[in-house]
């Protein structure tokens, strides 16, 4: 063996460990060189793992129960009943007098899940305050304590429930009787309950809007008398001054 070669051979070893072991340590030494191979380690997983997994969408949803729909009206106490962890761990919650089947959302309102707080209970304040401590009120809460900044993040989120979620009902006050829906009821007598309340706060808008036009027509109108009488006056007094001149 030609001991040239061997030794250019160990010369070349001895220069890519030198290499190495100063790359390693030129990492090593920097906290930022170390925060981002660290990045770039994540990344390069989530890629790899994103191409070799199945798609949950593709997977049978073997352990997912179909719940059959629900419509009904529900006491504070009946709602408590569906936190999730009955057997059928249908989830329910309400917003803003209106009561949700949120069932689908389990791995965020369901036992276990970051709001699971919400699960059978009014979450209308909680919302509305960014709280995640569980209402146990037996009350109704009718939220007239709530500012006006607040009561518009209640409606926010009550347009996001209605887009995601089913509407079962409504959440009754005391003494209040729940609603009779058929089978192929959806949301009619809700929707026409909120249509309702929406057309007379419109009603009382518009007899505002006219008693003011009234009270400002009045106004104008006595504005008008005193002008007029004023020039009457004025008129009256302009004559009998001739008058007096002209007998002088």
């Amino acid at each position: 063996m030609d001991p040239k070669i061997s030794d250019d051979s160990v010369y070349n070893k001895d220069g890519e460990t030198s290499i190495i072991s100063n790359l390693l340590s030129e990492i090593l030494s920097s906290p930022m060189n170390i925060t981002l191979l660290a990045i770039i380690c994540f990344l390069v997983y989530k890629i790899v793992r994103d191409r070799t997994e199945v798609p949950s969408a593709i997977l049978p949803k073997t352990n997912e129960l179909q719940l059959p729909k629900l419509r009904r009206d529900f006491t504070i106490k009946e709602l408590r009943q569906f936190d999730g962890n009955q057997p059928d761990g249908r989830v329910l919650m309400a917003v803003n007098g209106n009561v949700y089947d949120v069932s689908k959302g389990k791995r965020f309102y369901g036992p276990g899940g970051p709001y699971a707080t919400f699960a059978g209970r009014d979450a209308s304040r909680n919302l509305a305050t960014f709280s995640v401590v569980s209402n146990d009120k037996d009350d109704y809460d009718d939220l007239s304590d709530l500012s006006a900044v607040e009561m518009d993040s209640v409606r926010e989120w009550e347009m996001q429930f209605k887009e995601k979620y089913e509407l079962v009902g409504k959440l009754l006050r005391k003494g209040e009787h729940p609603t009779i829906y058929d089978e192929d009821d959806d949301d009619e007598n809700i929707n026409n309950d909120e249509n309702s309340g929406t057309q007379n706060w419109v009603n009382e808008e518009n007899d505002g809007l006219r008693n003011r036009q009234s009270e400002r027509f009045k106004l104008k109108l006595s504005k008008d008398n005193k002008i007029n009488n004023f020039t009457g006056d004025t008129s009256i007094k302009s004559t009998q001054e001739e008058k007096t001149s002209t007998n002088c």
